[in-house]
């Protein structure tokens, strides 16, 4: 990547200095300046620690930065013309630092903005010149949103007037020229590095229905509180239905609320129909003055009560709200951070008369335009790929996010499926390679890579995550044919591996369990302390990805490379034998060894399916399909350990694999029409409401598994070059478009008298083996018409074998 051409007189500027008191903290930036014309492309870099929110002449226009870290701190490319006009232009930016780390942040102790703009010989920057405050009205010790997020936003707009970003706002008492200003290259921010992705996708949305109304005593603290939504948790939070037939769209833009009076409060209660992720809004007419307005967001309610689901022994953890305090008259004010929710509740508090106010979400995304599709004659999966869809697009923010909700974390091993889940969707590797730079960057002296990144949760390294982060570098050549993300990041791997060797036991030859991190492996009772076999499969999995990965180096690194390969061959062989002493007199490979070497009895389906993965035991595969693999996902098998939500996405592959995806689409069918109903996908099959997500990528996996089942269509060589089309004649059609490297993959086929009708179409590059019921397999290149004779209800649809 090119770096950015920032100016050498652009300065990181903030008011009243950069490290002082910079907890919870906003500041606010304004320059006019004059144009004597309007250039065609008006390119502006522009970065803020920690965050920053960009207005053009009253104008949103852009936020930013993508997280990453100081030392080549992330800045973006805005262009500014579309906003720009002759003569003079205001640029106002709201800045904010939370002045500590984040599961999304690692704080220096600094906060700074710079602005760098030269279109001809007209150059901007940000300097001594720009007014700028900081925003006093904004409480500083309120509480943390949740555990991993920063602080609820609490705004007096009677000391911060809410529309300041405009070009006629009178900013004449706001200072400049602070002494507190850093050149280029100053500490922390060492280098600069462009973004990367795009910026996000912006755009105004209104709930879809007021569902009811409420009102009661207000708690005693309601008025002075640092958290808003543990105060309301304690306050009666039932509603009154409301006739969805009297909630008309121009209600749903503007309220009433009637006066609440004295140690009161009234409620309204919205829902966005599906989880939503953004900046919550509002716009308050009528005020008096002194009136409050809290904004809280929940995921899930009691449909009965309509009492949104809150988890009372998390309230520290999970307390996602924002309050404005009203100024005299009108109130308009965008809350800075983004939530992920489907339910907002808007609690006024002691207005005195009646308050019209509206409520609103700037939504936000990652661009994610649907490439990739997929239809199909029964409506429950046609719902299922689409809140697999839409939860991926929640999830996609400027990382790959577990949850919007209360974490925005970017956990790698969640990752990797969202990047299947993308690859299928929309075709775009930048979000995945970005991220596998961001984790190859945090590392401890061992070299594990942590779970999420960038972070301050030094709680979160998880080394069985540092394996799927070896095995995402063979994914992303897997998709782009590139080995560009192995190539740059070698000695990352081979410091990691370092770390894994010495885990190795001179004796089991299996990996062992340390203390001093956490083992994740799934979100399951599986067997995790003394030599966990699933810890070393991974490791084998990993092992033999990374020796394929050096054999694709040019001939010269290959060569001085020789030495890890070697490492990497006797690893294997020792695996192998660790490993091939658990296999049972049944043919399953049990779940490891104690501390003192004795072999578990349990044989988990997690153990089955990844052993199958790496090959290590064909000759029982079969044993390990057809009494536990494929019982298990018809529901005639409840083993004490299970595969969560997330993991089963690895069960799903090997039986599609192996010819039996038409279990795998009634086991989708059967376990996540709910979460299709939700509008969302689940963090686990059964989430507690109110403390586990329900909109959760990691479990998004229908989107790609249907579109190999159904859709039919199975990747089988580097950048799709090859695949394999064998679909699943589930209902009376199904189809699907693919997007690829090489161009769009697409698939249809319908029953009609006596056959299936079936076509492909692939693009210019691509082979395909085709695999149909009944029929002997054949290679297609281009296009194909065939033609099946049609075998209704089959028990099982086993041709693969």
């Amino acid at each position: 990547m090119t770096s950015p051409s920032i100016q050498p007189t652009a300065r990181w500027i903030w008011p009243e200095g950069d490290s002082w008191d910079i907890h919870n903290g906003y500041a606010q930036f304004r320059k006019a300046f004059e144009l004597p014309s309007v250039p065609r492309r008006a390119p502006a870099w522009i970065t803020a620690d920690q965050s920053y929110r960009l207005w053009v002449n009253g104008e949103p226009v852009s936020r930013g930065p993508a997280r990453g870290f100081q030392d080549s701190w992330p800045c973006d490319e805005v262009d500014l013309a579309p906003c720009l006009r002759k003569g003079r232009n205001v640029i106002a930016v709201r800045a904010y630092n939370p002045g500590h780390g984040t599961f999304a942040y690692i704080s220096q102790l600094s906060a700074g903005f710079l602005f760098s703009a030269k279109w001809g010989k007209f150059t901007l920057v940000s300097d001594s010149t720009w007014r700028m405050r900081r925003q006093t009205g904004v409480r500083k010790d309120a509480v943390p949103s949740s555990l991993q997020l920063v602080h609820q936003e609490h705004l007096d707009a009677r000391i911060e007037p809410t529309d300041w970003m405009h070009p006629d706002f009178d900013d004449s008492v706001w200072k400049c020229d602070f002494p507190a200003q850093r050149n280029l290259g100053s500490m922390p921010w060492r280098t600069l590095e462009p973004r990367g992705i795009p910026l996000l996708e912006e755009k105004d949305i209104l709930p879809t229905r007021l569902l009811g109304t409420g009102q009661g005593k207000a708690a005693s603290d309601a008025i002075d509180t640092r958290d808003i939504f543990s105060v309301h948790a304690r306050e009666d939070i039932s509603h009154t239905p409301v006739d969805a037939a009297t909630t008309t769209r121009t209600g749903l833009e503007r309220q009433t609320v009637p006066p609440a009076g004295k140690g009161q409060f009234r409620s309204l209660f919205f829902d966005f129909s599906r989880t939503v992720v953004g900046c919550p809004q509002l716009h308050v007419q009528g005020a008096h003055g002194g009136e409050i307005c809290d904004v809280l967001v929940y995921e899930t309610i009691d449909a009965a009560t309509l009492k949104p689901h809150i988890d009372q022994p998390n309230w520290g953890r999970i307390a996602m709200a924002h309050r404005l305090v009203c100024a005299e008259g009108e109130n308009r004010h965008e809350f800075h951070l983004p939530f992920g929710f489907r339910y907002l509740e808007l609690v006024v508090r002691e207005n005195r008369a009646p308050l019209d106010v509206a409520v609103g979400v700037r939504w936000i995304g990652y661009p994610l335009p649907h490439k990739g599709s997929f239809a199909s004659s029964d409506a429950v999966l046609e719902k299922i790929w689409q809140a697999s869809a839409w939860t991926q697009q929640c999830c996609s923010l400027d990382a790959y996010v577990d949850t919007p909700w209360r974490e925005q974390a970017q956990w790698w091993g969640d990752a990797r499926v969202q990047a299947w889940n993308t690859f299928h969707l929309n075709g775009d590797p930048r979000l995945f390679r970005r991220g596998i730079a961001q984790i190859a960057r945090q590392t401890t002296p061992e070299g594990l890579t942590y779970g999420h990144s960038p972070t301050i949760a030094h709680g979160c390294i998880l080394p069985d995550f540092t394996l799927v982060w070896f095995l995402t570098l063979w994914d992303y050549y897997w998709q782009t044919g590139s080995i560009e993300p192995f190539h740059t990041h070698r000695e990352t791997v081979e410091k990691a591996l370092g770390y894994f060797e010495q885990r190795l036991h001179s004796n089991h030859n299996l990996l062992s369990y340390d203390e001093r991190y956490w083992l994740f492996l799934d979100w399951t009772g599986i067997f995790k302390e003394g030599y966990p076999a699933l810890y070393s499969l991974w490791f084998l999995h990993a092992v033999r990805k990374l020796r394929a990965l050096y054999a694709l180096l040019p001939a010269g690194e290959r060569k001085a490379a020789v030495g890890v390969v070697t490492r990497l061959d006797k690893l294997e062989q020792r695996i192998d034998r660790g490993l091939s002493a658990l296999v049972g007199k049944d043919g399953l490979l049990h779940d490891g060894l104690t501390w003192k070497g004795k072999r578990v009895p349990e044989t988990s389906i997690h153990t089955q399916t990844l052993v199958i993965t790496v090959g290590l035991d064909r000759k029982n595969d079969r044993a390990r399909l057809d009494r536990i693999l494929r019982p298990y996902v018809r529901g005639e098998y409840d083993p004490a350990v299970q595969p969560s939500a997330y993991w089963i996405t690895y069960v799903f592959t090997e039986l599609i694999t192996h010819g039996h995806g038409d279990e795998v689409v009634a086991c989708i069918r059967r376990r996540w029409e709910a979460m299709a109903e939700h509008g969302t996908t689940w963090e686990t099959f059964a989430p507690m409401v109110g403390s586990e997500s329900h909109s959760h990528a990691w479990s998004a996996h229908p989107l790609y598994h249907l579109m190999q089942t159904v859709g039919g269509v199975i990747q089988t060589a580097p950048a799709w070059k090859k695949i394999e089309y064998r679909p699943v004649f589930h209902g009376d059609h199904g189809q699907s478009v693919v997007p690829t490297p090489q161009g769009l993959i697409t698939t249809k086929w319908q029953r009609n008298e006596g056959v299936v009708d079936v076509r492909l179409q692939l693009p210019r590059g691509v082979k395909a083996r085709v695999i149909l019921p009944g029929e002997k397999p054949q290679i297609v290149k281009g296009s194909a018409v065939l033609k099946v004779p049609r075998r209704d209800r089959p028990k099982s649809e086993n041709h693969h074998e």
